[in-house]
């Protein structure tokens, strides 16, 4: 078996499969799901090591892959042994499979989320309105990422190109990344519309009651 790859984002993150990562920021928590599609061959290509007498393993390949699939766990956290939990490994066709994983962080581990500590340079920061994301540099985990971002109360700032029904989704690159948005913290953007109704509001008072003040000092020359 090569080493470190069961149970250290096997398949979905290292083989050259295509992989979308999704993140639904909550108010309290960031839902995450990491899906992929791989082969038998693919499997067989990252975790059979080639010193390895291995005609019987991969004979036996698709059931060695259905007997441990258990141990195809991802880490959630860098520097622990947190997993995301398995919710679907299907067979797609004859010769493909589909996984999918989730799980929720909060807003205080995400800053040591696996896939965003694999960019050279990660920042979340937060500020009174936002919780604020920049992935940059290299990405060494898998150049077939694709990052999807939704949040409850919108997304601002955002430098994604593509952009449906409040999915933001970022490719990832083997050099020169550039990912950023920011997450509102509220929906602020109510706050904001009753701030300008009160304000529109009270300037068309103000000016109705110079008007009425002007119109009466009018009358009252006009009486005399």
């Amino acid at each position: 078996m090569k080493k470190g790859l069961l149970g250290v984002l096997v398949i979905l993150l290292l083989c050259g499969c295509s992989v979308n990562v999704n993140y639904n920021f909550k108010k309290d928590i960031i839902e995450s799901t990491i899906d992929a599609s791989f082969s038998i061959e693919e499997y067989y290509d990252e975790v059979i090591d080639e010193d390895d007498d291995n005609e019987d393993k991969k004979d036996n390949i698709e059931d060695n892959m259905l007997r441990d699939k258990e141990n195809l766990s991802l880490y959630a956290f860098k520097n622990n042994g947190e997993t995301y939990k398995e919710t679907l490994f299907t067979k797609e066709n004859n010769y493909n499979y589909k996984g999918e994983y989730k799980y929720d962080y909060t807003y205080d581990n995400f800053i040591n989320n696996y896939l965003f500590n694999c960019f050279e340079n990660f920042k979340f920061t937060e500020d009174e309105n936002y919780y604020n994301v920049e992935l940059s540099g290299k990405y060494t985990c898998n150049t077939n990422v694709k990052i999807k971002v939704s949040a409850d109360f919108g997304i601002d700032n955002s430098n994604s190109i593509d952009i449906k029904d409040g999915v933001h989704t970022f490719d990832t690159y083997e050099e020169n990344n550039k990912i950023v948005f920011s997450v509102r913290k509220h929906r602020f953007d109510n706050v904001n519309t009753t701030y300008t109704v009160r304000l529109i509001a009270f300037i068309v008072m103000c000016i109705m009651i110079i008007i009425t003040f002007a119109s009466c000092r009018a009358l009252k020359k006009n009486e005399y």
